[in-house]
């Protein structure tokens, strides 16, 4: 009899590596949950035999159906996804910011996950992707890391709330992914022809766990549900600094090799022209460099220190196996 694995964001980043790698496994069934299974992505899974649900998480009477009979439950949330939808400023409070609107949705949604599966009778196993509490980690000093508070709160929540879903929980503390270097990063070419990252001051030479996001998180969550409950797992392939990373993109593709230009958060903010994004991002990364990608949360482990086969992909992997062709385009 195979088991039953309920993907939250099925047709996302997050979730369609996991539904990739488990729909492969004939140990598995996967049910995929999404907002419309009209969309292209969930048809698309349908047609390779992935149960496709709809559900809303800001409806926790959906999520009833579409978890039960799990097995296990992968969850994610998304709170990028409300910050970019163009509705949400009609949305927001007097004087409040689209960072804290959006942290309260991810909060709630999260919760209205964990309520949900603490009600799945035979319910074995709960894996939520998560990362650190920035406020926490950092006494106050970064505020802005919303999106980072919000996942970590929710398992708080669930420990707090839900004991008995808290001992079948496992946390996979989900690296930075190596893809944002093919959109969200800023090169330019000097004068003598090398080749200059724009990093934000403090941040260059901090290590970072880094995840081929795509192809790898699926790895990472098997590996978590033949492992014990209750571990803390670094979703992460490699943990390289941004001018290690750079290094090796300009060797890879034999461009010169010009350094980071450092600048301050401000002028960061104006790379990100969208009111909140650079903040959120810039407090992100400087989180990273003075208190670690996990601070002081105890007793976590990566990937290959769980003990079953867990394969990953490289960076220097990552780079052999991606176009970079449209970002060669803008600096050459």
């Amino acid at each position: 009899m195979t088991k039953l694995l309920v993907v939250i964001g099925a047709t996302g980043t997050q979730g369609g590596s996991v539904v990739h790698l488990f729909s492969s496994l004939p140990e598995w069934t996967v049910r995929g949950l999404t907002r419309t299974t009209a969309s292209a992505k969930a048809q698309a899974l349908a047609a390779k035999g992935v149960q496709m649900v709809e559900a809303d998480l800001n409806e926790p009477s959906s999520l009833d159906a579409a978890f039960a009979g799990a097995t296990a439950i992968f969850s994610t949330t998304n709170f990028w996804e409300s910050f970019f939808n163009p509705t949400t400023a009609s949305k927001l409070k007097e004087g409040q910011t689209i960072n804290e609107y959006c942290y309260e949705i991810e909060l709630q949604q999260g919760k209205n996950i964990a309520d949900a599966a603490a009600k799945v009778g035979g319910l074995e196993r709960f894996v939520t992707s998560t990362l650190v509490d920035a406020t926490k980690e950092s006494a106050g000093k970064y505020k802005w890391v919303y999106h980072f508070d919000s996942k970590a709160r929710t398992v708080d929540y669930i420990h707090e709330t839900h004991p008995q879903l808290a001992s079948k929980m496992s946390c996979v503390y989900v690296g930075s992914y190596m893809d944002q270097w093919k959109e969200n990063l800023h090169m330019r070419k000097a004068e003598d022809g090398s080749i200059h990252l724009i990093v934000l001051a403090g941040t260059v030479q901090a290590p970072m766990p880094q995840i081929d996001t795509a192809r790898d998180l699926g790895n990472i969550v098997h590996a978590a549900l033949q492992a014990p409950p209750g571990k803390k797992i670094v979703g992460s392939a490699s943990s390289l600094s941004r001018d290690e990373q750079f290094k090796v993109f300009c060797k890879f593709h034999g461009l010169k090799y010009g350094g980071c230009d450092e600048v301050t958060l401000e002028q960061f903010e104006g790379f990100l022209r969208i009111p909140g994004f650079g903040r959120e991002i810039g407090e992100m990364m400087l989180l990273w460099s003075e208190f670690g990608y996990t601070g002081s949360v105890e007793d976590v482990v990566l990937p290959g220190e769980l003990g079953v086969p867990c394969p990953l992909t490289s960076w220097e992997e990552y780079l052999k196996l991606e176009d970079w062709s449209k970002v060669l385009e803008k600096i050459r």
